[in-house]
């Protein structure tokens, strides 16, 4: 038996991730985003994002995120393996729905 998958089944790779501020204009809209729905003042929000301005207001998920994409797409490619890779986030763009509605057209 061979260690290989047969990937013919699937129609792609989705990545999903939670998301997070790519700047300090970000960080409050981002923390809203987590947080809708709880009633959580601004004031707080605004005070939590004060751990986000320590690294200038930019989340390393994100970059984490694209460095991981490209591994994938490289190790496909090497394999002979044509499967579109893409990635979407709960939080923060891309967003989840965004990504989703792009992979179907």
């Amino acid at each position: 038996m061979s260690d290989q998958h047969d990937p013919a089944p699937y129609d792609a790779l989705l990545l999903l991730s939670f998301g997070g501020p790519e700047g300090p204009d970000d960080v409050v809209p981002f923390l809203e985003n987590v947080t809708r729905g709880r009633g959580i003042p601004k004031e707080r929000l605004k005070e939590v994002g004060q751990h986000y301005f320590l690294f200038g207001g930019v989340s390393p998920i994100n970059d984490h995120n694209r460095a991981l994409l490209e591994a994938l797409r490289k190790d496909f490619a090497q394999a002979g393996l044509d499967l579109p890779v893409h990635w979407g986030n709960r939080n923060w763009a891309p967003y989840l729905t965004d990504t989703l509605r792009e992979m179907v057209t």
